[in-house]
């Protein structure tokens, strides 16, 4: 019941495990980025993975004001990457996927697959917000982690609804 939340074991107190939850959602950013311009020539897919990369960073806006409301400051993102390194490996994504790995997986498999693979990632990201939200102490950060939450939700239905469009 705890896998997924290995990245934040390390994250002492709320600043950096919001902080953690943005580089996560960065990682997916860029994933979703990457994975539209393998299919340039299906303007439906390229739609919906432009989508999620607004609705990630809709996600990292969120989690920018709380962090700057919980820890009075601007993150230092140096600081806090230099922290989480041994943890992220690099690059890494919600589901705790290296986004490199993801995109070269995907580069030459179909739109369905990619599909697939992002409700998979889109999952564990739900899952582990719910986890948050319990885990954190913090009200107003629970709060946040329940809205992650409920945004995953959003997204897996609408990967969902494509997805059964194209199967």
């Amino acid at each position: 019941p705890e896998a997924g939340m290995a990245y934040f074991s390390p994250a002492a107190n709320a600043e950096e495990i919001v902080g953690l939850a943005w580089a996560l959602e960065e990682g997916s950013k860029l994933f979703y980025q990457g994975v539209s311009e393998h299919f340039p020539d299906d303007p439906e897919a390229r739609k919906m993975f432009g989508w999620l990369v607004s609705a990630e960073q809709n996600h990292e806006k969120h989690l920018l004001e709380t962090y700057e409301e919980l820890a009075g400051m601007q993150p230092d993102f140096v600081k806090l990457r230099a922290k989480f390194s041994d943890n992220l490996g690099g690059t890494v994504m919600e589901g705790g996927i290296s986004v490199k790995d993801a995109l070269e997986w995907t580069k030459d498999r179909s739109v369905v697959e990619s599909m697939e693979l992002a409700m998979a990632m889109e999952v564990n990201a739900y899952d582990l917000y719910i986890k948050m939200s319990r885990a954190i102490e913090d009200k107003q950060a629970q709060q946040v982690f329940e809205k992650l939450s409920e945004g995953e939700q959003v997204h897996l239905e609408k990967l969902a609804g494509l997805l059964d469009k194209r199967v």
